[in-house]
């Protein structure tokens, strides 16, 4: 990041939250919409922040939205394509069976410590767990339910062209927790958060 200039760093720290539009940066920030849009321009030249178009609510029209991708965007376009070809050369099986490799690592070191918790201890190490590697996962109840959030994606630039990643990720956590979980929404898919609904089990 060492070079963007502290406006930038502003503005690409916001859209780490949640997407924005130029207009919605520039009141937050107290910024002019034609410095926001050359300094947008600048974060999507450095492939930072990707722009999308949001539909609205009702009958209003679409609005151009933007939001930050990874740091590590160049190294998940490489990754990206050796997903692509091992897809093409074995079939999509084949990927899923690297992820669940890679979950059954992230199983041997949690499902120790998950042992004989209840459900609200293991989602509580879950998140720990989540926010140590960059996620910044908090869990919410309510209603008889638990809510799992995800405020950042550290693989967003992957995961907005192999959504296999978030497939992979709802299992682990089914898996995990050992109850039904729900992907309600997911920052690739332009969502401000990764939300996944956690349900109490009967009795």
């Amino acid at each position: 990041m060492v070079g963007l200039g502290e406006t930038k760093l502003r503005i690409l720290e916001r859209l780490r939250t949640r997407s924005a539009s130029a207009g919605d940066l520039a009141r937050e920030l107290g910024l002019s919409r034609v410095a926001v849009h050359r300094h947008l321009a600048d974060l999507e030249a450095h492939g930072l922040v990707r722009a999308r178009t949001e539909k609205c609510a009702g009958r209003g029209r679409p609005r151009q939205v933007f939001q930050a991708v990874d740091a590590e965007a160049p190294y998940a376009r490489m990754c990206g394509d050796m997903l692509a070809h091992l897809r093409e050369l074995y079939g999509p099986d084949a990927v899923f069976e690297v992820l669940e490799a890679r979950n059954a690592r992230v199983k041997a070191e949690l499902e120790p410590r998950m042992q004989g918790r209840s459900l609200e201890a293991r989602l509580e190490l879950l998140a720990e767990f989540l926010t140590e590697r960059g996620y910044q996962a908090e869990v919410h109840r309510e209603a008889g339910r638990y809510t799992l959030k995800q405020r950042r994606c550290p693989k967003l630039a992957l995961a907005m062209e192999h959504d296999e990643l978030c497939q992979a990720e709802l299992r682990l956590y089914q898996d995990l927790l050992g109850v039904p979980v729900a992907q309600e929404c997911r920052i690739a898919g332009g969502c401000g958060c990764c939300r996944y609904r956690v349900e109490e089990p009967e009795g």
